[in-house]
């Protein structure tokens, strides 16, 4: 009898498999269920049945020996119901696998086959008593079913009862060996999962449903009673993809995720990725609800399919791939956060805003009692980070005008390696715009956004927390005139006050917020009069307030200043100073030929002189010097240059003059007793000082000891000398009060003598007796002169942070004072071992954070111009730490249009 070919698709049993034809390119291969003539096998059970004993291991003796291979079949006999009876052979053996099977005990020979009939030929009476005399000998070496008891205990599930979660949570992440036992689809699999049980030699095999993660194949759903068969166009097609290379084979499952009662995951095969290859055939789409579950990261699944969308296979037939949009990508820096998911950006070389919305996000919800109090978080975030920075835009899509919303840029917006949109996702910031599978206009990093948000809903971050946020509440202390005269006296002792503008009304016109003591107010530039800007349609611009006011907000809008307050006019706006990053805001409007002096006022300032100074040199300029950024004539254009030349040097001298830069550097030995923000230091002076602190603190010590506990809670004013118990050490110290916290159940106060502050709680707190007041405060409030060290808020903050820990901690430095600032001591820092000639600039502190990319150069503080040596070696230094991409410059130079040296 002839012998036909066909490839074994899968084993059923210990004795029957299904065989098909071989693969052609027109259609699916024709199948056939065979059954090994004479032999009968152990059943294996179903879903409401158990397995007969040894029924798997049957099984798998010939699931092992056969599936995947071309065999050649021989049809003996087919009984009336049409089912097939034969034998077997695996490549050139002449030996039938029947044989096998019997002689390794994994199949018995049928009762009724042993009874020779006399009808029977010679030949098939010898077979009869072949296949009877191997059963003999699998009985002998009691092989196969014929052992006296199982070798393993097998514990079948045949479905996934309980909690799907927690067995996700059990297995996830773990290489679980499993068979492929089925394939419903392309991307659906009913799979045998194998892992040890309790015992030594106990194994659980769990049958589940598990969806291939990251994609989705056509639906194939057939011979479901009472539901209507469905095939979608190449279901089929990828159905027989997979099962030709996965149906009962031996592969690893890594679960990832959960899909209702279903298990979402990878299929590991040595061969490759089942998932990645069905993709780049154009018989699976990459899916976005479950590819942030990959283990191996989207980038492979979407480059396939990528190359099946260019080569239009089967699902892309009638791809088109959609245009992008010209200068799609440029650099620039940000100039407005206008929400937790828009914001305004200057490109480089020009002067145009463009309003962009960042690509794939959404900002928390206003209408969501859980999300709204994330709205101010969010854009509070990106204002801290980003305002002013340099960033690189990448015009993902263009959302068309609809909804009475007008038409949006959508952007990926990066600040050095930081996706903008993925920090604000990975925070809890954010949430992703799910898209229609068939949508391509979406965020070129949508994976990784996928990603960031799974990872920050299963941390119950930010709006996929459990409690909802407060919304922050502000008082208006300019409410009006006598509101704001109750909060003058209290903002003038804090000497400068932290705030964030949050409007410019006008170049010289300002609202703030105040976030440590939740205020908002109105400041008015002491000592200066800009142009008015005109409030409505029917007015009229004062010469020049447009451009004065769009240098204004360039400048400050949004930008963290500090605040010197001096008076409250009328109507209850507060008169002072605005300070950003050390530079006197008013003097560089006046520079700029913006402004003009406002006598009255300026003669009441503080700074009065270098208000004046600042109006002679614009005079004298004649224009401003941003005439190359606004295109327009200045105020001063046309002024009688050779009238003020003598004034202009007079002007000059005085500035060189002013009180803030010291004639003479003084010249202090010090260690640092705390290390705050953004190059912040506070020291004690080595001197008589310090020997006098130790004996007040031996006498503060011995003074609380004997001291009984108040009756009564003291409860001192903001602005306060007391005594607190510090928190590390349990001691009691000098400090002042800062603020009231909880309704005044602890404080935050600082340690007058070590310059560190932290909350207590009320009862650790004592009024501090008249005796121990006399010796002033030891703590003197240092930075680093003519540099900017970053926040710890801000990129490469904590690693600056930690290289000016590492400079200045547990030695003793010298300190040249090169200029003063309020209380503040703008120093060089040199080591106290660094002998007096060899103090150069090169050679100090401030130089070796420059030199190690943490730190650059401040050339616009108002004593830099009087220390022109030193900002010219420091400039030096700083552009060799760009070159060598040293720290912060790691990925080029990041400063922005304010920080030109």
């Amino acid at each position: 009898m002839a012998l036909n070919k066909a490839i074994v698709k899968c084993v059923l049993s210990g004795d029957t498999v299904i065989l098909r034809g071989r693969p052609r390119p027109d259609a699916i291969p024709p199948e056939r269920q065979l059954s090994l003539e004479k032999l009968s096998a152990p059943r294996m059970g179903r879903r409401d049945t158990d397995d007969e004993p040894f029924a798997f291991e049957s099984r798998e003796f010939l699931r092992r020996r056969l599936v995947g291979k071309e065999v050649s079949f021989q049809v003996t006999y087919t009984t009336q119901n049409g089912r097939e009876y034969g034998r077997i052979f695996v490549g050139d053996e002449t030996e039938p696998v029947n044989m096998a099977c019997v002689r390794s005990g994994w199949c018995r020979v049928r009762d009724e086959a042993k009874r020779v009939r006399d009808d029977d030929s010679e030949e098939a009476a010898a077979a009869v008593a072949q296949l009877v005399a191997l059963e003999e000998e699998a009985k002998a070496a009691q092989a196969g079913v014929w052992a006296d008891a199982p070798r393993n205990t097998r514990h079948v599930r045949q479905q996934l009862t309980g909690d799907v979660r927690a067995f996700l949570e059990e297995h996830r992440g773990k290489a679980i060996d499993a068979i492929v036992e089925q394939v419903r689809d392309g991307s659906t699999l009913r799979v045998q999962l194998i892992y040890p049980g309790d015992g030594p030699n106990d194994w659980i095999h769990q049958y589940v449903v598990l969806l291939l993660s990251g994609i989705k194949a056509p639906v194939v759903r057939t011979g479901i009673p009472g539901v209507a068969d469905t095939v979608e166009p190449f279901g089929e097609e990828a159905r027989f993809f997979v099962e030709s290379r996965l149906l009962q084979r031996e592969v690893k499952v890594k679960l990832e995720g959960t899909n209702n009662q279903s298990l979402v995951g990878s299929v590991l095969h040595p061969a490759g990725n089942i998932a990645e290859a069905l993709v780049a055939q154009g018989l699976a789409r990459v899916v976005d609800w479950s590819i942030a579950l990959c283990s191996n990261g989207p980038a492979t699944l979407r480059a396939a399919e990528r190359s099946a969308k260019e080569k239009r296979l089967r699902l892309w037939k009638d791809y088109v791939a959609k245009e992008k949009a010209a200068g799609a990508s440029f650099n620039g820096i940000v100039s407005r956060i206008v929400s937790g998911d828009t914001l305004h950006i200057i490109p480089s070389g020009t002067s145009q805003e463009r309003k962009l919305r960042l690509a794939g996000v959404r900002q928390p919800r206003a209408s969501d009692e859980k999300e709204a109090g994330y709205l101010l978080e969010a854009k509070e975030l990106l204002r801290k980070r980003f305002i002013g920075k340099q960033v690189q835009v990448t015009i993902d899509y263009v959302q068309p005008a609809q909804d009475n919303y007008e038409e949006r840029e959508c952007a990926t917006v990066k600040h050095g390696s930081t996706n903008i949109a993925e920090l604000l996702v990975a925070r809890g910031l954010a949430g992703v715009i799910r898209y229609r599978k068939d949508d391509d206009n979406r965020a070129s990093a949508y994976d990784q956004l996928l990603i960031a948000e799974d990872a920050a809903t299963k941390a119950g971050r930010g709006i996929h927390s459990d409690k909802p946020k407060a919304i922050p509440r502000y008082t208006d202390a300019s409410e009006s005139a006598a509101r704001a005269n109750s909060h003058i006296s209290a903002f003038k002792r804090s000497g400068k006050v932290n705030a964030v503008v949050e409007h410019v009304a006008n170049a010289a016109r300002f609202r703030l917020l105040i976030p440590k003591d939740n205020y908002k107010l109105t400041l008015v530039l002491a000592g200066v009069s800009a142009p008015r800007v005109a409030r409505n349609a029917s007015e009229k611009s004062e010469p020049y307030a447009q451009e004065a006011l769009e240098f204004a907000t360039r400048k400050c809008l949004q930008r963290d200043v500090q605040v010197e307050f001096e008076a409250v006019d009328k109507v209850g706006g507060f008169i002072g100073t605005l300070w950003l990053n050390d530079e006197n805001y008013a003097v560089s409007l006046l520079e700029q030929g913006l402004a003009r002096v406002h006598g009255y006022s300026a003669d009441q300032s503080a700074h009065g002189r270098q208000l004046y100074a600042a109006e002679e040199r614009a005079k004298h300029a004649q224009l401003n010097v941003i005439q190359h950024r606004l295109w327009l004539p200045f105020i001063w254009t046309g002024y009688d240059e050779n009238k003020v030349v003598a004034e202009a040097e007079a002007a000059k001298a005085a500035a060189a003059a002013d009180a803030s830069i010291p004639a003479k550097v003084e010249e202090l030995r010090v260690v640092v007793t705390d290390i705050g923000n953004a190059g912040q230091l506070a020291v004690q002076v080595v001197d008589d000082g310090a020997r006098a602190l130790e004996d007040l603190m031996a006498r503060l010590s011995v003074h609380e000891q004997k001291a009984d506990a108040p009756a009564q809670p003291y409860r001192p004013r903001n602005n306060e000398l007391c005594m607190a118990r510090f928190t590390e050490d349990n001691q009691w110290y000098r400090a002042r009060v800062c603020r009231h916290v909880d309704g005044g159940k602890s404080l935050e106060v600082t340690y007058i003598d070590y310059g560190n502050s932290e909350v207590v709680p009320s009862e650790r707190i004592r009024p501090l007796p008249t005796e121990f007041t006399k010796l002033p405060a030891q703590s003197k409030e240092t930075t680093f002169a003519f540099i900017k060290v970053p926040s710890r808020d801000s990129d490469y903050g904590d690693e600056a942070y930690n290289v000016v820990r590492e400079l200045v901690e547990n030695t003793e430095l010298v300190a040249l004072v090169e200029a003063k600032s309020g209380s503040v001591l703008h120093c060089t820092f040199y080591h106290a071992r660094l002998p007096a000639k060899q103090r150069q600039y090169e050679r100090s502190l401030n130089a070796e954070l420059l030199r190690q990319g943490y730190a650059s150069v401040n050339s616009k503080a108002s004593y830099a111009r009087a220390r022109a040596s030193a900002i010219a070696t420091l400039a030096a230094i700083q552009n060799n730490a760009k070159r060598s991409r040293n720290g912060m410059w790691e990925y080029g130079d990041v400063a922005n249009d304010e920080d030109e040296y």
